[in-house]
């Protein structure tokens, strides 16, 4: 199974949740369906949700990025860190 198969469904099953969350806080503000018809408030519903899937699409390259530079700072830190600790335990012993 390619790792694809999993995504694109998954992006799917996202992009139909936001839609579905949109569409009740739109039908919750605006109860009367003379004013906006049902078909309006999906396809209001399917653009927000698909204009917060691009944002967070292009948001992910740059989050990935700052969670390696935290590892990698992580990383350094502790064994900057040990040194001293470990030449300290072997002062006392």
């Amino acid at each position: 199974m390619k790792a694809m198969d999993i995504i694109f469904p998954l992006l799917n099953w996202t992009q139909q949740y936001l839609s579905t969350q949109v569409a009740q806080s739109i039908r919750e503000t605006v109860p009367d369906p003379r004013v906006l018809s049902d078909w309006q408030v999906s396809q209001i519903a399917q653009a927000v949700a698909y204009t917060v899937e691009e944002a967070a699409r292009r948001e992910r390259p740059r989050q990935r990025r700052r969670e390696w530079m935290l590892t990698i700072v992580g990383l350094i830190a502790g064994a900057l860190l040990s040194i001293p600790i470990g030449i300290w335990i072997n002062s006392i012993t």
